[in-house]
Formats: C-alpha cells, structure tokens, sequence
C-alpha cells in the first residue's frame, strides 16, 4: 500500500492586523506568519475500499468531516475525480484551539501526501487554492516558511525569512471563539471605518527580517488580538511575563490566542522558560523557525 508520513508545522503569527471589514462581514488582514518546528505527525496510507478512515492519539477529536483533515481528503478526491480508500493517522502535538493552526496544518499535510501520492495531478498554485477551501491558514501551512499575507488572509506574498533562534510556544487557559474575537475588534474600532482605523505599517518588521535583527524583530511584532483578548484570558499575561521573566527578547499572543510565544536568543533561557511553565501546569515547548515543507 502506498503510504506517506509528514510533519505537519505549527505557525505562529509575527504580525496580525486588521485592513478592513468587507460588506459580506468578514474581515481583511495583514498578516505575517512563520512555520515553527512543533509539528504534529500526519500518516496517508491508501487502503481497501473507498472510505476516508481517520485515526487520531488525542481521543476528543472528531474524526468525520468535522475534522479539517478528513474534509482535506474528501476535497481532493471530488478535486481530482477520483473515489479509494485512504487511512490518516494524526499523531498531535500541536495545543488545539490555540491560534496555531493545528487543524489548518494537519489538512495541508492531508493535500500534500495525497497530491504526492497520485504524481502530482494538482500543480502547486491549485493545491493552494484547494487549500483555501478548507480555511485561510491552510494556503500557508502548504507552503510553510515565512509568508506576509492578505486578502481573508490566504493570499501568500514572499517575506524575508526569521534568523535561527529559539521560540517558546505556550498554551494555558480556555481560548476565545474567533467570531467573538472579531466583535470585539468591531466594537471597538467601529467596524474598521475607513477614518476609525489606521492599519500597522509592516515597514518596521520587513527591515528587521531582512536584517536578521532578533532584537529589531521582537520590538516590531504585532497581534491586534491582545488588546481585546488578554483581558479576558489573563494567563496571556502570565504566560508573557514568565517568558520575559527569563530573558525572552519579546512575547506575544499568536493568532486570536489563547497561545503565546517568545523569542530568545539563548536556548538555556528558552529550556528554563519552559520548565517554569510546564511546572505551574501550562503546555509549553520549545522550538525553532523552520522553512522545511513538511
């Protein structure tokens, strides 16, 4: 049996704001996002029949077309016509509900191996537009690396990559819904009027990448999330202060949370920030950036 078995990356977003709000209510961004080395595993492997069986270590997650990764697979096969058995097996590791596109990139796993296993019948910028499809992370976590984006956030642009350093990616508390998270963007900023709301320039950041500035990097980062997200999860700020409490250069929230993550320099800081939280019970690992494609 043919069978493939892929990392599936986390992402972590170094910019997140807000450009406008369409007439269909949904909302425009500018995002930066970079691909971290914390990874769930995705095995593909065809099998008898054609049912899509999907097998998961976490015993909570659906396992039907809830399921991104499993929808990944049935998109595929209407996709490219074709009707067979297919077995995914998803070993996570990568917290759930926590801004860091778990889901997102379990379905691109899903769209690349199978891509990979019938010879490439989508060519890249098809396997992208599927991609979106299924959610606007899903573009990014196909490509992986370092990605500006805008649109709903799935229209890739290049970006200079992230300098080697270390991250601390953290999870502690409940998250918040995605749709309440953009209310409350709403309310405060009017609905992103044009004369309400001055997107953040990403000139700051851009240079610092191109410089490979840690310390200019962590001073441009940016999340329009926190403001209306820390709060009301106040471990977002437990989290931050314990990560700067053991020399991270910056921390911030990622996507609408409830995960945060820090930068550092020195991988000893980064090890003893991970002891201190994982000891006062938050889910918290240490990892690197990474342009790898699965």
């Amino acid at each position: 049996m043919k069978s493939m078995t892929l990392n599936a990356y986390a992402k972590i977003n170094l910019h997140l704001d807000v450009v406008s709000k369409a007439e269909n209510g949904y909302h425009q961004v500018n995002t930066v996002m970079q691909s971290v080395s914390l990874c769930d595993t995705v095995s593909v492997t065809f099998c008898d029949g054609n049912e899509i069986k999907l097998t998961c270590n976490i015993v909570d997650l659906p396992v039907d077309s809830r399921n991104l990764a499993y929808k990944a697979a049935e998109l595929f096969f209407a996709r490219v016509g074709v009707s067979r058995g297919v077995c995914i097996d998803i070993v996570k590791r990568i917290p759930m509900a926590a801004g860091l596109a778990g889901g997102s990139t379990d379905a691109a796993a899903v769209l690349y191996a199978l891509n990979s296993l019938y010879d490439e019948p989508l060519c890249n910028e098809e396997l992208l537009a599927l991609g979106s499809k299924i959610g606007a992370d899903v573009p990014f976590c196909i490509a992986c690396g370092t990605k500006y984006a805008d649109g709903f956030g799935d229209l890739l642009h290049s970006f200079p990559p992230m300098p080697e350093c270390y991250i601390v990616v953290a999870c502690g508390g409940d998250g918040v819904s995605t749709p309440w998270a953009y209310a409350a963007l709403d309310n405060r900023y009017e609905n992103f009027a044009l004369d309400k709301y001055m997107p953040r320039s990403l000139d700051a950041l851009r240079d610092a990448m191109k410089k490979s500035s840690l310390l200019d990097i962590s001073k441009s980062i940016y999340n329009i999330f926190e403001g209306v997200i820390a709060p009301e999860r106040p471990m977002v700020d437990v989290i931050k202060n314990t990560l700067a409490d053991h020399g991270a250069l910056s921390a911030m929230m990622s996507g609408s949370g409830p995960s945060v993550f820090g930068i550092f320099d020195l991988k000893e800081n980064a090890e003893a920030a991970v002891k201190t939280l994982v000891d006062n019970g938050v889910s918290a690992f240490v990892c690197q950036p990474t342009s790898e494609r699965f």
